[in-house]
């Protein structure tokens, strides 16, 4: 007995409880009014007395009321009767119908209700007893039915279920006990005819327990009769868990198919029914057993099959699903079903040569095991913060060093025309290339002392940042003469204008020397370039990388010759985490360069290596942004490792992902 029916065990014991409670209540209040009344009668100044016996008028009026008020008292009893159960027939066939649609708790309330208004019909105690026994309840349904069989001695339905229940409870001498006892009382030819043979199997359950055969005996055409009865039985249960399959009430489904295989576990229909309800519930660990039993106990079923194959299909296993969609083809004689089966067929045969990861996709609803559904959680008035929300400032982050503003954005108003300031011709004339005549006031000269920026050995740094000057006489020696052009008659106005033709000159002086610093700058560091790219150069095989970024910052700085032992050392390494998401287009032709020119020469295995590239999150996109030259790299090397006797599926796999 399961949590839920021993749960509705004792809510009907606590509504009996009740009942029999309110029964004494009620006895207890008609008791005491019933005493009132009496003291009310002998208090009173004008008792009704019968006459004196001599009187014989007085006698005979005496008489006549009484008797008129007793039958007053007995028609007004039968009416209230005739009411009473009149309401007690109308639950009764209610409680009917939910008993043939199989809601057995329900039928059991409504016989309930009608014993609370009419206790007298021995029917309704009887008919809960059946709900009772086909919820298991076996010892109330003994308690009904004695009841009924008090109320009414030769009620045989009330025999026959306890009888019934004591056969379930494993009593065999009790249900043997009323057997009897129904073939004295009965004379319907039916019920005898039933009588007997259920008198026979209890019979020959307690003889077979009684002696246990050491050798097992064939089996006779009695044994047959008797497996042939439990198998009725049995498809009593599985005909109420069809209904309850067809209402989708999967849980009451799955219960009567239990019991018709605890009676009768011989017989596939019942395992194959319980796996579609496990399969409607998500529990597939019981939806796969139930379906290999079923195969088991009739490989030529094909009902189960196609369940185990949606079951194997969910879990990945698409090969087993295969070989079960082909099985139910060959069984299986529908149209339909068939056309439905070779499009699975179909699908299944697509998922298992993609050659994918099986992607497990769970459903909330489908995890029931170890899981529980978490509610928000709402706090009460009285326990939330009282502290108001503190509104956050945007900041703009200006350095790592330098204090954080506040953003405030300031609007000024635009200045009225009169306040506006004046622009000088001169801007005007720079602006739109015009000149007018007019002088702005020079500028003064800001001095720049950088000195205290550089250390004394920085020379380089210095001549970058120091103002120009004039170079020394080993410079001049050093430069060549460049041709000052002539100025023209435009380009002399505005050097007269700014201080006459010798502030130009100078002026033309200035830049030139300024041109020779940056020349002589750029040479040095040209000639300083090589000298320093060769002391950081490695001239040995690192060691192997930690990381994805280690990786590439070593790879980068490596020649041919050092790539190629640099690749020796990873060969037999998971390349595919220290690739990870960051391989392109460049390095993936890279390494195939390195792998076609080098290890083919050298006959080095590069298995490993093209598994790792393969296996890459990012190999589909960069496979079709290959050139000619990397597609022949993979094929030499695919004919290479054909050479080298790789395993075909292996090849089929890399080209599969490389090529494809």
């Amino acid at each position: 007995m399961d949590a839920i029916e021993s749960q509705l065990a004792v809510r009907n014991k606590c509504e009996q409880l009740q009942k029999s409670i309110k029964e004494l209540y009620d006895w207890e209040q008609q008791m005491k009014s019933a005493e009132s009344s009496k003291v009310r009668q002998v208090d009173s100044e004008s008792p009704s007395l019968p006459p004196v016996r001599s009187d014989l008028k007085a006698m005979e009026e005496f008489s006549k009321e009484n008797g008129s008020t007793e039958k007053q008292d007995q028609a007004g009893g039968e009416t209230v009767d005739k009411k009473r159960f009149a309401e007690a027939e109308v639950l009764k066939e209610q409680a009917n119908r939910q008993c043939k649609l199989g809601s057995f708790q329900e039928a059991i309330e409504l016989y309930t209700k009608a014993i609370g208004i009419y206790a007298e019909n021995p029917v309704y105690y009887s008919n809960r007893a059946l709900c009772y026994m086909n919820l298991e309840q076996f010892t109330e349904c003994l308690e009904d039915c004695s009841v009924a069989i008090g109320k009414d001695p030769t009620y045989i339905k009330a025999y026959y279920r306890r009888m019934q229940a004591y056969e379930r409870l494993g009593e065999n001498e009790k249900a043997i006990a009323e057997c009897h006892q129904i073939l004295k009382l009965s004379k319907d030819e039916s019920e005898l005819t039933t009588t007997k043979r259920d008198l026979a199997r209890l019979e020959k359950r307690a003889a077979q327990r009684e002696h246990s055969p050491k050798k097992e005996k064939p089996p006779t055409a009695e044994m047959n009769e008797t497996l042939a009865l439990v198998k009725q039985e049995a498809d009593k249960y599985k005909d109420i868990g069809n209904k309850h399959l067809a209402r989708k009430d999967f849980e009451k489904a799955r219960s009567c198919y239990t019991k018709a295989i605890a009676l009768y576990n011989s017989e596939a229909v019942y395992y194959n029914n319980r796996s579609l309800c496990h399969w409607n519930l998500k529990d597939y660990d019981q939806c796969l057993a139930d379906c290999n039993k079923a195969i088991q106990l009739n490989e030529s079923y094909f009902r189960p099959y196609y369940r185990r194959m949606q079951v194997r299909e969910l879990r990945g296993a698409y090969q087993g699903a295969i070989d079960d969609c082909r099985k139910f083809l060959e069984l299986t004689t529908d149209a339909k079903q068939k056309a439905t089966a070779e499009k699975d067929l179909v699908r299944l045969e697509r998922l298992l040569k993609s050659d994918e990861p099986v992607k497990q996709t769970f459903v909330w609803s489908e995890i029931k095991k170890n899981a529980k559904l978490i509610q928000f959680v709402q706090k009460p008035p009285h326990m939330r913060s009282k502290k108001p929300l503190r509104r956050v400032p945007i900041k703009d982050v200006e350095s790592a060093g330098a204090p954080q503003k506040l953003i405030t954005p300031t609007f000024k108003p635009a200045p009225k025309p009169t306040e506006r300031a004046n622009i000088s011709d001169t801007v005007i004339d720079n602006m739109f290339n015009n000149h007018t005549g007019e002088q702005l006031p020079p500028e003064p000269e800001e001095k720049t002392n950088l000195e205290h920026l550089f250390p004394a050995h920085s020379n380089k740094l210095r001549n970058m940042f120091s103002p120009p000057t004039t170079p020394t006489s080993d410079q001049r020696k050093l430069l060549p003469a460049v041709p000052v052009a002539k100025p023209t008659s435009t380009a002399t106005k505005p050097a007269e204008m700014n201080g006459g033709p010798q502030q130009a000159h100078n002026k033309t002086e200035k830049d030139k020397i300024n041109l020779e610093n940056q020349d002589l700058n750029e040479k040095s560091t040209s000639k300083r370039a090589p000298i320093e790219a060769t002391l950081t150069k490695p001239t040995t095989v690192p060691p192997k990388p930690k990381s994805s970024a280690q990786f590439y910052t070593t790879w980068s700085g490596l020649d041919e010759e050092l790539r190629y032992q640099y690749l020796l050392t990873l060969k037999d390494e998971p390349l595919r985490t220290l690739f990870g998401a960051s391989l392109s287009n460049e390095m993936l032709s890279e390494l195939l360069y390195i792998l076609q020119k080098r290890f083919i020469q050298d006959r080095v295995d590069v298995t490993n290596i093209m598994q790792e590239i393969a296996r890459n999150e990012s190999i589909g996109i960069l496979s079709l942004m290959m050139n000619t030259k990397d597609r022949n790299a993979i094929a030499h090397l695919l004919k290479f490792m054909q050479d080298q006797h790789v395993e075909k599926n292996t090849i089929e796999t890399i080209k599969k992902k490389l090529l494809t």
